[in-house]
């Protein structure tokens, strides 16, 4: 992957980053709301 990654120019290589930025916090945002989703439901059980 480094070579490959060693091979492209910089702008792509700044697209690359915004894009595994956006992934990362797609994926983060996404984990959050499973596990406030789960928490709620977990304490809606007890109400």
């Amino acid at each position: 992957m480094r070579r490959l990654v060693a091979l492209l120019d910089e702008e792509q290589r700044e697209a690359l980053q915004e894009l595994a930025d956006f992934g990362a916090a797609a994926f983060s945002a996404g984990l959050a709301v499973a596990m406030l989703k789960s928490t709620v439901d977990f304490v809606a059980r007890f109400l």
